[in-house]
């Protein structure tokens, strides 16, 4: 049977340049299948994106704007529709772009 969560079921936390909304976790599904997390960034605000967690693999969207993602040493330039696939120990930062960037970020199994 579908889960559906109305946007007064998610989660909002917000900081210095950033904002994030979680779409869909453990809780709100009733499982530990999945989290889904919308991340904005404003005009060349950074964060973590991805994080190293045993077992767990992201996903990474851009749904709109551009900016960089960095792993180690490597950088990636991103744009609107731009995919990125996390592995188990892959730690993504991203910097938004002049103009910011929202990202759709799903990880599997939960945090």
């Amino acid at each position: 049977m579908p889960v559906i969560i109305e946007p007064g079921g998610m989660h909002e936390r917000r900081g210095e340049g950033w904002e994030e909304t979680v779409l869909a976790d453990a809780a709100s599904i009733g499982a530990p299948a999945m989290t889904a997390r919308r991340l904005r960034l404003g005009p060349g605000a950074a964060a973590r994106a991805a994080v190293h967690e045993e077992g767990a693999e992201q996903f990474l969207y851009v749904v709109s704007g551009a900016g960089v993602a960095a792993a180690g040493d490597e950088r990636w330039m991103l744009e609107r529709e731009t995919v990125v696939w996390a592995e188990p120990g892959d730690e993504i930062d991203l910097e938004a772009g002049p103009e910011g960037i929202e990202v759709l970020i799903a990880r599997a199994p939960a945090e």
